[in-house]
């Protein structure tokens, strides 16, 4: 074998091989696979594991799974509690949503809003010119809306949430968690960090 026959054979094998490993790559990319190392085939690297929530951390998720939140349940329903709902509401930046009647609360982040809802009933918040209403709102719903459920709200609306929350038991309630329980101070803390279980 002469060595112009040799090259030859050299460069086809080079070709066909780069070709080969082009089609695997194009292959990982539109299938979304990771390539593995060779340094870390068959182990995972503790560090890309996200942080796992404790037990007695609260719970945000709703039974639908639609939305993340919270509810203040207030002690003393009354008209006043309605009245300082609504004044609290406002001072928070609250736009009144009157075909959902509820409150939307923007926040730093107006691309997923804080939603705040009756939780009690389905009767709606009463709106800031009502004077009246004919019920007493028992206790409100501070939620994130999911608009995708593979998105998990980020630490800045996670800390707008309890913003709102520890704002609306100055009306004179209690904030709980989907489950019912009541939230501490420490419990405020891991929603924050983003330790509540979701």
């Amino acid at each position: 074998m002469d060595t112009l026959t040799l090259a030859l054979v050299f460069a086809i094998m080079a070709a066909w091989l780069s070709f080969s490993c082009g089609l695997v790559v194009v292959y990982l990319l539109l299938t979304g696979q990771e390539a593995i190392s060779l340094g870390q085939k068959g182990r995972k690297n503790q560090d890309d594991e996200p942080s796992k929530p404790a037990k007695n951390a609260p719970v945000l998720v709703d039974d639908s799974g639609a939305a993340w939140g919270v509810q203040v349940l207030f002690n003393d329903p009354s008209a006043e509690t309605d009245q300082r709902l609504i004044s609290v509401l406002g001072a928070l930046g609250g736009e009144y949503d009157s075909s959902a009647k509820a409150y939307a609360l923007s926040g730093e982040s107006s691309r997923t809003p804080v939603v705040v809802e009756n939780a009690v009933s389905f009767a709606p918040l009463p709106a800031p010119d009502d004077a009246e209403t004919s019920y007493n709102v028992k206790g409100v719903s501070v939620q994130i809306r999911a608009a995708n459920n593979a998105m998990k709200p980020g630490k800045l609306q996670l800390a707008h949430l309890v913003k709102i929350a520890k704002a609306l038991t100055r009306v004179g309630g209690t904030v709980v968690d989907a489950q019912k329980n009541p939230i501490s101070k420490a419990g405020f803390k891991a929603v924050i960090a983003g330790e509540a279980r979701m």
